[in-house]
């Protein structure tokens, strides 16, 4: 009797009804990269296939906003290439560190360069580099703190509105010689008339 091969063996053991899913989120790992891009599979992660929805890990709640967008397209793509039944996709940060607790990552060198295009290209968008840190914040304060400290440095760099004088970046005046919250305010006409 000759001895099958493990692939052969582990195909098998996917076909019955209790192994389908984990074969479903073989496939998926397999070709994640493929489907979404060499950029994006290094913020983002598929970790577990769970009632036909695929739970994704990604290393920041901007990505997982970002990824949340474009979650159909992504979901079809995986649906046609795979020949999958998948309901939805869940994007989480949580579970990034989850995932990575007790390994040592080294964060991309511009956070910005891994962005998808249309995000860099919005007029809103404003490429920051974030400072490394010797340690993570160890209470929300800390984290508010760090943050709050680098959005008034980077408000500090850009331009003010010439109608409100408030600090906005430059892709909005170049594109509306004004802030957005100013350009959405300027198409409502008064502001008595529709309130935002």
């Amino acid at each position: 009797m000759p001895l099958d091969s493990i692939h052969a063996v582990i195909y098998q053991l996917e076909q019955q009804p209790r192994w389908r899913s984990r074969g479903q989120f073989r496939q998926v790992l397999n070709h994640w990269t493929a489907v979404v891009g060499e950029g994006v599979a290094r913020q983002a992660a598929p970790v577990r296939l769970d009632q036909d929805v695929l739970h994704v890990a990604v290393v920041n709640p901007m990505w997982a906003q970002t990824l949340t967008l474009e979650r159909l397209r992504i979901l079809a793509k995986l649906n046609d290439r795979l020949h999958l039944n998948l309901s939805d996709i869940r994007f989480s940060s949580g579970d990034w560190y989850r995932q990575k607790a007790g390994k040592t990552t080294a964060a991309p060198a511009s956070a910005s360069a891994e962005l998808p295009e249309w995000l860099r290209q919005h007029p809103s968008y404003e490429p920051r580099a974030i400072p490394r840190l010797a340690q993570r914040p160890q209470t929300p304060e800390e984290s508010f703190e760090r943050w709050a400290g680098m959005t008034q440095q980077l408000a500090a760099q850009q331009p003010l509105c010439p109608q409100c004088q408030c600090h906005c970046p430059m892709g909005e005046l170049k594109r509306w010689r004004r802030c957005s919250i100013c350009a959405v305010k300027s198409l409502k006409g008064p502001v008595g008339r529709h309130s935002v």
